[in-house]
């Protein structure tokens, strides 16, 4: 089973997790300072929703703002 939606095809991504440090300057600080970039996937909220398609029930696996917009 693949992590992608069914109606819109929204799948994972891969984007960047940054890890910082230290005290901003607006706060009295000398400014963050980034010690860490590493990749990471962020997947999509799939949902299971059964719908009727000519009266036969079919199981769909879609992303909740598919999920919101379809019910």
């Amino acid at each position: 089973m693949s992590k992608v939606c069914e109606v819109c095809g929204k799948g994972p991504i891969v984007v960047n997790s940054v890890i910082r440090r230290g005290k901003a300057r607006a706060q009295g600080g000398v400014g963050r300072k980034v010690t860490g970039i590493s990749k990471r996937v962020q997947k999509p909220n799939l949902q299971p929703l059964t719908v009727n398609r000519g009266g036969v029930a079919v199981r769909m696996r879609v992303c909740t703002k598919c999920r919101k917009s379809l019910i």
